[in-house]
């Protein structure tokens, strides 16, 4: 456990920066960049498989802590399967939903489990903020803030920290901040983590809360099998908008959480997605396909960069033409959300 500790000491130190603030105009227009040889794109269909809100994404409330043994189960559960299907992973951190009194040592073991597998972790900021309310000083010491006992458990391991992931994928309310920011990430030796895809989990997540909750077992099955469903749903649709965008499939970048819907239905989903015929790759691997090069310009909610990149491509963004979750599991997902507002008052 001596690691631990000493991911804990490093968590509690002190940390000065000074700010580089950078800012420029964007590009108007986007060009195709040559490719070399290495750089031409495969006719094989690949993915990058990223997990957010470690060390547990848990229903009705984006920040809660959890309860320990239910997060021992689920950081035991999903790195085993991406092991067991040879995916590369990364997982994201909150490192707020480890500070919690008598627990510390314990919850940086669950990250320690992902590392134990091969995986590897990523800088989701200290309590999973949102950029787009938050001032661009906030925004930076949340993500130093965020690194502090991930950084010494992947040292520990031989590994770096070096890819980070906008909470709610809202990358910065104006131009300015969003370069400053990116600037910054940069300056301390961060990849940005971009999103093609996700699948809504966090909507079926909470539905089987609510079902194992009521041991309402006709409702378990209804949410893991619409959770399935829509997973195809999401799939068919990026794949459509990378034809759109590229005029072939790129590497697609696959957001999920790191929650209870994930330990039951994960090794679904990768035979799905296996008969669909991905090929899981890592995240530096999707990178270096052209598409990827495309620069990101555009400014506002967070969105799929399957959307953002259609501002360089001069091709319209229609965020009303992708797929819905059922309604029934919206409403049920809107009224948990607003009682656990209601009691957090």
């Amino acid at each position: 456990m001596t690691k631990f500790r000493i991911a804990l000491v490093a968590a509690s130190l002190t940390l000065a920066l000074s700010y580089a603030i950078f800012s420029s105009a964007a590009p108007k227009t986007f060009s195709t960049p040559h490719l070399s040889p290495q750089t031409q794109p495969s006719n094989q269909k690949s993915l990058v498989l990223t997990v957010d809100d470690l060390p547990g994404a848990l229903p009705g409330n984006d920040f809660a802590l959890g309860d320990l043994k239910t997060l021992q189960k689920i950081n035991r559960g999903i790195p085993a399967i991406l092991k067991a299907h040879h995916v590369w992973a990364i997982g994201f951190v909150n490192e707020r939903k480890l500070q919690v009194w008598g627990e510390r040592d314990a919850r940086a073991e669950l990250l320690q489990m992902w590392l134990d597998n091969g995986l590897t972790l990523g800088n989701h900021t200290y309590e999973h903020t949102d950029f787009n309310t938050a001032t661009l000083q906030k925004f930076e010491d949340e993500t130093i803030r965020g690194e502090a006992v991930t950084r010494v458990l992947m040292k520990a391991a031989g590994q770096t920290e070096k890819y980070f992931r906008h909470p709610y994928l809202k990358t910065g309310a104006t131009r300015e901040a969003k370069t400053a920011f990116e600037q910054f990430l940069k300056d301390r030796n961060y990849i940005i983590a971009p999103v093609t895809l996700d699948d809504g989990d966090y909507i079926f997540n909470d539905v089987l809360a609510q079902a194992l909750e009521k041991k309402d077992k006709k409702l378990e099955v209804k949410a893991r099998e619409a959770y399935l469903q829509f997973v195809d749903a999401s799939f068919d649709y990026a794949e459509k908008e990378s034809q759109t965008d590229f005029g072939r499939q790129i590497p697609q970048t696959f957001l999920i959480h790191d929650n209870q819907l994930n330990l039951e239905c994960l090794d679904a989903l990768l035979t799905k997605l296996e008969k669909r015929g991905y090929k899981f790759v890592s995240l530096d691997e999707a990178l270096a396909d052209p598409a990827y090069a495309t620069p990101d310009l555009y400014v506002g909610d967070g969105i799929s960069w399957l959307d953002k990149w259609k501002v360089a491509l001069n091709l319209k963004i229609e965020l009303d033409k992708g797929p819905d979750p059922p309604k029934w599991a919206e409403d049920i997902f809107e009224a948990m959300r607003k009682e656990q507002q209601k009691n957090n008052y």
